[in-house]
């Protein structure tokens, strides 16, 4: 895995979007990185694409959130 999505999942686990309740609009997390939205949605689609995070909602309100294999996957960089 490449540095970004690295990035991005790590952000994601510690603020909390683990379920889709606490989900993390994508326009959020590019702020809270400090980085551009297309950057971020770059990243965001290997992690999708590995079954790391779940997108949910319209393109325009569009948000994240860890699945269960991205939790463990964040926890496991973490011991």
């Amino acid at each position: 895995m490449s540095e970004l999505p690295k990035r991005i999942l790590s952000s994601l686990m510690v603020m909390g979007a683990q379920s889709p309740d606490r989900a993390m609009s994508i326009d959020d997390l590019a702020d809270k990185l400090g980085m551009g939205r297309n950057a971020v949605v770059s990243g965001l689609k290997s992690l999708i694409d590995a079954g790391y995070a779940k997108l949910i909602g319209e393109s325009g309100t569009s948000a994240v959130y860890l699945t269960a294999t991205g939790i463990i996957t964040a926890s496991s960089s973490y011991s």
